[in-house]
């Protein structure tokens, strides 16, 4: 006996309705399960709208935006750099760091240039390495460069092999310069920033899982940047090379993500004397959707507030150098910043800030012909060589 549910023979019209309704449903399940098996029945790309570009910033402390193409007095001015410089601050999540000690671990002779392994101790949980390159013959006994490098490793920038940066940090050694040399937090030794613990990762460019660029995102979660957090590293190395090696007068060079840092770090500086950027010098806005660029670079909300150009603009009138390979322009094959159109806007930008303290004239570019996302060592050399004669 079924007490569930009424004998066939006793099931009513409405009964009947249901069964019908019942078996049809099941039919037209079966029928789209058949139909999900033919790759025509998917929704592609193609069949949709879908550019989900962001307006423009509204750069509401630009220099361009705020001036609106007259000249400032100069208190009006320095009150923008002032209030502009806070706000990066706040974006970067910069904090003004202590004065921080460092051992040297070991020392080599090659080309004429001592290298010598240090690291500093930043805080208890974390130490970061840096090369000190130290000339045969110093041209200048108060002067040093800081050579920033870009996506890759120190190693190379210090002669261990030849990559977009040239060797740059031991040519300029080599040419006379002291010159350090920092791994910024996310490459080389420095590639999981919590490689001491094994069930932690906080990664960027590769580490022992890959890279998910967790230092990125972990540290957006707590008002962190990995940009903010460089700057700090650097002003806490430009303080130890004033304070232990006796250095006055400090040279930023960069490329890449280093040129990115050329420019973000001397705001906050109380050395650099001049600045040289290379691949690097574009807004802000094409940085990932139109370069496709790796996000070490990224700063919550910046183009809300300001660009590029006025980052920039915070060291007038410190001489500025930007620099771009002719063929490192967008395109599939290519990752970087890019010599995108966005560059000379933003120089014509730059050259205005300049001019509000009549010093248009010490921002300069250089676009070296046939180049790619590379250095180019003759064009460093120079420009060193006109700041310290």
């Amino acid at each position: 006996m079924n007490r569930g549910r009424p004998e066939p023979a006793a099931w009513t019209r409405r009964d009947l309705g249901v069964a019908a309704a019942g078996a049809l449903v099941a039919r037209s399940m079966r029928s789209i399960e058949d139909m999900a098996m033919d790759e025509t029945f998917y929704v592609r790309a193609e069949e949709l709208r879908l550019l989900a570009l962001h307006p423009p910033g509204r750069r509401a402390l630009s220099f361009h935006n705020r001036f609106a193409g007259a000249t400032p007095s100069k208190a009006a001015f320095e009150t923008w750099r002032a209030a502009c410089r806070r706000k990066l601050a706040e974006l970067l999540g910069y904090r003004a760091p202590r004065p921080a000690s460092a051992r040297k671990l070991r020392s080599v002779v090659r080309d004429g240039v001592t290298i010598e392994a240090w690291v500093m101790r930043a805080d208890n949980d974390v130490e970061l390495p840096a090369y000190l390159l130290r000339p045969r013959s110093e041209r200048s006994a108060r002067s040093a460069v800081m050579a920033i490098h870009g996506h890759g490793e120190a190693e190379p920038c210090i002669g261990a092999r030849d990559d977009y940066h040239h060797q740059f940090a031991l040519r300029i050694a080599q040419a006379g310069w002291l010159a350090l040399c920092p791994e910024h937090r996310g490459f080389g030794a420095l590639r999981d920033m919590a490689n001491s613990s094994p069930d932690h990762w906080l990664d960027y460019w590769g580490s022992r899982r890959g890279h998910q660029f967790t230092l990125v995102t972990d540290g957006f979660l707590y008002g962190k940047t990995l940009l903010g957090q460089t700057v700090e590293d650097l002003v806490r190395w430009e303080d130890w090379l004033s304070n232990e090696q006796g250095v006055r007068d400090v040279h930023a060079v960069g490329i890449s993500y280093g040129g990115d840092l050329a420019i973000t770090y001397p705001p906050f500086s109380k050395r650099v004397r001049s600045i040289y950027c290379s691949g690097s010098m574009g807004s802000f806005s094409g940085v990932f959707a139109r370069c496709y660029n790796a996000p070490a670079h990224c700063v919550p909300h910046v183009l809300q507030w300001m660009d590029r150009s006025d980052i920039a603009g915070l060291s007038a009138p410190v001489p500025i150098r930007v620099h771009f390979g002719e063929r490192d322009t967008p395109g599939p094959e290519n990752a970087s910043a890019a010599y995108n159109e966005t560059v000379e806007p933003s120089m014509r930008e730059l050259r205005a800030v300049y001019g509000a303290l009549k010093a248009d004239d010490r921002v300069s570019m250089r676009v070296t012909p046939g180049s790619e996302h590379e250095f180019e060592i003759g064009d460093i050399l120079a420009w060193l060589t006109e700041r310290t004669t």
